[in-house]
């Protein structure tokens, strides 16, 4: 069924349409004198680094979920000026989740000291088999990730609560003797405390423990080098993550590792929709580094309607003066397909 293109004013004000009821609260200035440079960070704990949103025990504190969501939609706003993001979390003397990954992916696969990287940030990178390789990503959406420390914990309210791989983990009653309970396998924790759900749909999920939207292998004419195009899908109490990502790599020994290329991953103009509401435009944007890019989509409240939303991407690979695309026609589709043109679709 082709999709209707139509769109309707607003710039992902959807999920703050009832936001405004709240009343402002009282201003409280802080003066931190925090040092911070691109690898070290000195943490300060208990205060208030920005409204409604404090620091503790190495975690990120949000008053409540309408605070989460706020600094969310800035981030999904600001994740094509990736500086502006870590800049801010740096004032906050905060290394997110997201930070660690993007430092690890920059060293070499083959290096000592990526496994050494991995090895000491084990919370951080998953491992997920590929044709011939394994990848290395986080464990949910990168807007989400930013929110999260190196052990992917955040909290919202009481709420303390880890981001692991395909699953959520949080202590409802804001108990923290109960965190190390949070990085035990699932099946043995049965405190009544905290409740366990799936961060990836059901139906998103392979017996490969990879996750369907959709993936791509595009390879240069030097066919020892190539892009793997991935989209991924995560939900989060009850909102929907879609990402992008690019990852370069290069054949080694019969082995594909990352490689240090330029990738870019694109969206164009576009607009999604949700079972009784209305569709909201999706404004153009990318993220462009060596090794790895990547880019949310978009996040809704509710589940997308894949029938009445759209949203074209593309993600390319650079080496030698040649580049490289796939690009899905529609990345919101329920099942995506690509191509692989010669140059930018947009």
């Amino acid at each position: 069924m082709k999709k209707k293109l139509f769109l309707k004013s607003g710039k992902l004000h959807f999920i703050l349409k009832n936001f405004f009821r709240i009343g402002m609260l009282p201003v409280l200035v802080v003066f931190i004198t925090i040092s911070c440079t691109k690898n070290n960070v000195v943490l300060k704990d208990d205060l208030l680094i920005e409204n409604a949103i404090t620091m503790h025990d190495g975690r990120l504190v949000f008053k409540d979920s309408i605070t989460f969501m706020n600094h969310v939609k800035w981030i999904h706003e600001n994740q094509g000026n990736s500086k502006e993001i870590v800049d801010k979390n740096c004032s906050w003397g905060f290394k997110s989740m997201t930070e660690y990954y993007k430092e690890g992916m920059k060293i070499e696969e083959d290096n000592p000291k990526f496994i050494e990287f991995i090895n000491k940030y084990p919370n951080v990178f998953y491992k997920v088999p590929i044709e011939n390789s394994t990848i290395y990503e986080l464990p949910h959406s990168i807007v989400v990730c930013y929110c999260a420390n190196k052990d992917g914990i955040l909290q919202i309210g009481t709420r303390i609560i880890r981001i692991g791989w395909e699953h959520i983990y949080e202590i409802k009653d804001g108990d923290e003797s109960k965190i190390d309970m949070l990085f035990l396998p699932k099946d043995q924790i049965r405190d009544n405390a905290i409740s366990i759900s799936p961060s990836i749909p059901k139906n998103r999920i392979s017996q490969s423990k990879d996750n369907l939207y959709g993936s791509a292998i595009v390879y240069f004419s030097d066919t020892k080098y190539r892009i793997y195009a991935k989209l991924w899908e995560y939900t989060l109490y009850g909102v929907w993550w879609d990402d992008a990502e690019t990852i370069a790599q290069k054949k080694t020994l019969g082995v594909w590792f990352k490689a240090n290329l330029n990738t870019r991953t694109a969206r164009n103009n576009g607009y999604f929709a949700c079972t009784g509401c209305y569709p909201y435009t999706i404004y153009p944007d990318y993220d462009e580094n060596n090794y790895e890019s990547r880019l949310n989509i978009v996040f809704t409240d509710t589940q997308i309607d894949m029938e009445e939303s759209f949203c074209p991407v593309y993600q390319r690979g650079r080496y030698n003066g040649q580049y490289i695309y796939a690009y899905w026609a529609d990345a919101l589709d329920a099942t995506p397909s690509y191509t692989t043109p010669t140059s930018a679709p947009f």
